[in-house]
């Protein structure tokens, strides 16, 4: 028996080397034939011009709808360039009227930090900041569709960091695993902790500003692919401690600024595990609460079902496990960990022949589906005042006091709650039709980007609370 033992032993040594070696000559064939440039791209900080020679370079981007800030990480997560810092900084100051400066007025403001995935980074036409572009550009819209307070300016942080780190296939492919390690790297070395509590304290600062009757300064704070697990890196202990301070104590859980939003989020469950025992362990949850972290990863992401549990199968296999149920939160992507699943995003289109527009209620939800493209397209401002409108009834109707959770129907989807749903909860974690996000990269979907901003109107609290 000890034989066999050792035979087993050396077998899975064996494997394991095999896949190190294979992992090595990777990344050895990475650095020789499509390695991309070890450096930001974020290097002008002259006054943006989009016709101009540099605008692809611009640390500050701006537009009528919004304006955007890049911070760029490198490899070992460092910022690449303390200017970005402080520019981005004195954008969101002066954008708020908390710059000092004579002419200064405080106002609210929507500010969202947004932290790009695998194969992505700071460039101008890159994915990231496509949908980063488009995100903002639909909260922007938004704002000016309410009518419950002046519009807000809208904000936007871009964490850039070498998200791609190969251009040739299947290089490119291979990388899954090595950039999983540097996002950590990223999200937990303190660069991007310090910009998120940078971030934070900026928004204190402008409510600690502004008048009573002006509308709140939100943050919000979005994660993609291994962006999400920067993020979640940079921040977990810090939701973990004010988790223990606040909402133990009967008192609203606000975990770094208002809202942490994941999309494909490639990290383990395992890491999610204190998080999720704590929540649970909660009998009821405070009457003011709102989601405040919410995970969303697609059905179709074959990225994080089947590329991450193989990783995390070599990575892990001499470590030791109480039982089945742990091993498996080792190995899978926690949006693929089904005990901890807290709902369904159901892929819903509402037909717009069957809803005529002159009967339709004005809070009912209102498709983004063109009949005549037969394509979703992002809503006219008369479609998107009834879609605020309906954002704002379902806002209404969340209770952290209910006997039993409730479904919400959105513009083209529906938040089914799982039965193991404890109303009140602040951690969603939410499984994705893949009508709404396709794949692992599928974040410029319209569907879904219509939907992250109703999303965000859902899960805000009054606009006049200008509490910290």
């Amino acid at each position: 028996m000890i034989l066999q033992f050792d035979r087993i032993h050396m077998s899975v040594s064996q494997i394991a080397m095999t896949v190190l070696f294979a992992g090595v000559l990777v990344t050895v064939l990475n650095l020789l034939v499509g390695c991309t440039p070890n450096a930001p791209y974020r290097t002008s900080y002259a006054e943006f011009d989009p016709n101009g020679p540099d605008h692809e370079k611009a640390v500050i981007e701006t537009c009528a709808e919004y304006k955007l800030g890049f911070v760029e990480f490198d490899d070992q997560g460092r910022f690449w360039d303390l200017r970005q810092r402080a520019a981005v900084e004195q954008l969101i100051r002066t954008e708020a009227g908390i710059d000092g400066s004579p002419t200064a007025k405080p106002q609210g403001i929507i500010l969202v930090a947004f932290v790009h995935g695998w194969k992505d980074n700071a460039s101008y036409d890159g994915d990231g900041v496509a949908a980063f572009r488009a995100i903002l550009t639909q909260l922007s819209d938004a704002e000016h569709s309410q009518t419950d307070h002046p519009p807000r300016k809208v904000v936007g942080v871009y964490g850039g960091w070498r998200g791609l780190s190969a251009t040739w296939e299947p290089f490119k492919e291979l990388t899954f695993y090595e950039r999983k390690n540097t996002a950590h790297k990223v999200g937990g070395y303190g660069a991007m902790t310090r910009l998120m509590v940078d971030l934070e304290n900026l928004q204190q600062d402008s409510l600690a500003s502004l008048p009573a009757d002006a509308p709140r300064t939100e943050l919000i704070i979005i994660g993609h692919s291994f962006g999400g697990a920067a993020v979640y890196s940079a921040l977990s202990q810090i939701i973990t401690e004010r988790f223990a301070n606040t909402i133990e104590k009967g008192k609203r859980l606000k975990p770094m600024g208002d809202q942490i939003i994941l999309l494909n989020p490639a990290f383990e469950a395992v890491r999610h595990f204190d998080l999720n025992q704590m929540a649970t362990a909660i009998q009821q949850f405070p009457e003011d609460q709102r989601p405040v972290l919410s995970i969303f990863t697609s059905r179709g992401d074959w990225a994080t079902h089947f590329m991450f549990p193989l990783g995390r199968f070599f990575s892990t296999i001499f470590e030791k496990n109480r039982d089945g149920e742990q091993k498996a939160s080792t190995l899978e992507a926690v949006g693929w960990y089904e005990p901890f699943l807290t709902h369904h995003l159901i892929y819903d289109a509402k037909d717009p022949s069957k809803t005529p527009a002159v009967t339709q209620p004005t809070t009912a939800p209102v498709s983004t589906f063109n009949l005549t493209t037969q394509q979703h397209e992002f809503h006219s401002r008369e479609k998107l005042q009834k879609s605020v409108a309906n954002a704002k009834a379902q806002r209404s109707r969340w209770n952290p006091r209910a006997v039993s959770p409730k479904t919400y129907p959105f513009d083209d989807t529906t938040l089914q709650p799982l039965d193991r749903f404890h109303p009140g909860d602040p951690f969603l974690i939410v499984s994705v039709d893949k009508q709404i996000m396709a794949d692992h990269s599928d974040i410029t979907n319209k569907v879904l980007i219509n939907f992250i901003r109703e999303y965000i109107q859902f899960c805000q609290v009054d606009a006049k609370d200008h509490s910290k």
